[in-house]
C-alpha cells in the first residue's frame, strides 16, 4: 500500500463507509488505526450504520460497482472496527497500538447476520456462495 491519506481525509473516508459508498475503502485502508480511531472519534457520538447502508453496499456489489474484495475489506472494518493485518474465518490478528473503532449495528439483527456473512467473503470456505446469495440478501433487507 502507498502513502496513508491525511486525518481530514480519514475522516471523510470512515463516514463515506459508515454510509455504504465504498468507492474509496481502498484509500481507507492506507490509514493507520490510530488515524481510524482518531476519524472515529472526530465523527463524533457513536458510530453506527444500519439496513439503508448495508441495501446500498449489496446493491452496488450486486451491480459489479464493487469488489469482492472491497465488500469484505468493509465487512471486516464494521465488524472488527480495524483492517486486520491477517484474516481467517477462525479469527484475525493486527499489530497496531490504538484502539479499534467500534461500529454499533446490533440493534438490527438482518443486518448482523449480513455484515457477518460478508466479513468471510472470498475466504477459503465460501466457495462462492456468499456472492451467490447477494439477490436473496437484499431481499431479506428489503422485505423486513
Amino acid at each position: 500500500m502507498s502513502e496513508q491519506p491525511n486525518q481530514d481525509r480519514v475522516a471523510a473516508l470512515l463516514k463515506d463507509a459508515l454510509d455504504g459508498d465504498l468507492a474509496h475503502i481502498d484509500e481507507l485502508r492506507r490509514a493507520s488505526q490510530e488515524q481510524l480511531h482518531l476519524a472515529g472519534q472526530a465523527l463524533g457520538g457513536e458510530l453506527t450504520f444500519g439496513r439503508m447502508t448495508v441495501l446500498r453496499v449489496l446493491r452496488d456489489w450486486r451491480d459489479g460497482k464493487l469488489t469482492n474484495e472491497q465488500v469484505h475489506w468493509w465487512a471486516l472494518l464494521m465488524f472488527v472496527g480495524a483492517f486486520p493485518e491477517e484474516w481467517t474465518p477462525y479469527g484475525w490478528r493486527s499489530h497496531f497500538s490504538s484502539q479499534s473503532i467500534q461500529v454499533d449495528y446490533s440493534d438490527d439483527e438482518d443486518v448482523n447476520d449480513i455484515v457477518f456473512e460478508l466479513k468471510d467473503l472470498g475466504d477459503f470456505d465460501d466457495e462462492g456462495r456468499i456472492a451467490a446469495e447477494v439477490d436473496n440478501m437484499i431481499r431479506q433487507l428489503s422485505d423486513s
